[in-house]
């Protein structure tokens, strides 16, 4: 078989064991980013790696027309994938992907059938290895004769124990963008066959903590749209149904003080001259400069200047009477600054992923069971982190599957076929990414 051609748009956090998967399965791959230092770290020289130096999304199209992938592969921010799944369509070529299927990826599921090509997404970690795990567990609990009346699945990208190093809990594996984007998201899940639904972030006021065993407690709340999973993963019995998200204790209410202190809003403006202490100042309208500002933010959000959270913005750096690093932007955008300044790994430090699903079983002689499966990785130290691998080589296996044709579905899809999520559970495997099962419950 000659050698075919993947176009990986984004040489970012995730980028390297995705393109390094590709590469030793003998494709050509032609990496694009602005960054020229991005594009070495992640090709390290490989001969048949392809460096270009270009708008992964501006010029897309033009990239597509030069160099003809059989593939495009998408490791850019999510809020991007949109795009370029339309300029796929357009250009005749499969799409794969790591983040969610939006409303408009889904219309062109019609398109992408009619000209033979696949639109593949949520293949990463979450979404994405949470899918593949999930359907297969579910179909040997129907051979049983089992009905999965609950499904709870959940899952975190933490700083390990030994490199939770900072007041907040949380270091970024991933862009800082679409970290502060879930902070606004309204989530949607099934509580005794009701659907509920929590608007605009209202999901960290309705946190909870749960326990992981061996790694002790974490704090979770609820992650974006859970519904279509009911028929993605084939369970109509279903009554209740919540996938969500595990964050060190602290993290659910500083970002509800966030909230309240509008600091997640996109309107941008002109903030030349300003500091970040100024900046809040104005939101709580305050002209006194000579008070503490943690005291007055703590008033204005009625706590103690002593609480956690005034502790964990003041650390952050928002009450500092530092510039700020542009003059122009949005409330979103500063936090986004102080997040990539104060929340990144140093050296020796690694990053932890934990996902479980809790699957509450009824079986023929009516006997509850919770079927519980958790999965643990950790980064190298110094070396790839735990995020990198778990979301870019599953998309690099989708990439190698549709280029070697082992997918024959077109149209725009979830990795829940059995084309997929076998081959795709078992290359896994090499990579240490291997669920622990246990069984709760009462035994007959």
């Amino acid at each position: 078989m000659s050698a075919k051609t993947a176009l990986v748009l984004g040489a970012g956090r995730v980028a390297r064991p995705c393109v390094q998967y590709l590469l030793a399965k003998g494709h050509k791959v032609v990496l694009v980013d602005w960054s020229e230092e991005n594009i070495n770290r992640v090709l390290m020289g490989h001969e048949a790696g392809i460096p270009v130096v270009a708008d992964a999304v501006k010029d897309a199209a033009d990239l597509i027309q030069t160099y003809k992938p059989d593939v495009v592969i998408c490791l850019l921010p999510g809020g991007l994938i949109t795009e370029l799944a339309v300029i796929c369509v357009e250009n005749s070529v499969s799409m794969v992907g790591a983040t969610y299927i939006s409303e408009t990826i889904h219309s062109l599921h019609e398109q992408a059938t009619a000209k033979g090509i696949s639109i593949l997404c949520e293949l990463g970690l979450d979404p994405g290895i949470d899918h593949m795990s999930a359907v297969m567990t579910i179909r040997e609990i129907h051979e049983a004769g089992g009905k999965v009346e609950g499904f709870w699945s959940v899952c975190g990208a933490l700083p390990d124990l030994g490199s939770n190093t900072n007041p907040i809990g949380y270091k970024l594996s991933w862009a800082p963008q679409s970290l502060i984007g879930a902070s606004i998201r309204t989530s949607k899940t099934m509580k005794d066959g009701e659907v509920v639904v929590l608007e605009d972030g209202a999901v960290y006021q309705q946190a909870t903590f749960h326990e992981v065993k061996g790694l002790g407690w974490f704090e979770v709340y609820a992650n974006a749209d859970s519904l279509p999973y009911i028929e993605a993963y084939g369970m109509p019995e279903v009554k209740n149904i919540f996938r969500g998200t595990f964050r060190h204790p602290g993290w659910c209410d500083m970002i509800t003080q966030m909230q309240k202190l509008n600091l997640f809003d996109t309107d941008v403006k002109d903030y030349s001259g300003y500091t970040y202490a100024a900046v809040i100042r104005e939101i709580i309208g305050s002209s006194d400069c000579v008070a503490p500002l943690t005291q007055q933010v703590a008033k204005f959000l009625n706590l103690e200047s002593y609480s956690l959270s005034i502790q964990q913005l003041e650390w952050l750096g928002l009450f500092e009477n530092k510039p700020l690093p542009f003059a122009s932007g949005c409330l979103r955008d500063i936090v986004a600054a102080l997040f990539d300044e104060k929340l990144q790994f140093t050296a020796g430090e690694r990053d932890l992923i934990v996902m479980q699903h809790r699957y509450d079983v009824r079986y023929p002689d009516e006997e509850m069971k919770t079927h519980v499966s958790t999965l643990v990785v950790r980064g190298e130290v110094d070396g790839d982190t735990a995020i990198a691998v778990t979301t870019g080589v599953p998309v690099g296996i989708g990439a190698h599957l549709l280029l070697t044709g082992a997918i024959s579905e077109r149209g725009v899809l979830l990795p829940t076929s059995t084309d997929i999520t076998v081959p795709s559970l078992e290359e896994l495997k090499d990579y240490g990414i291997v669920f622990s099962e246990e069984v709760i419950g009462h035994y007959g």
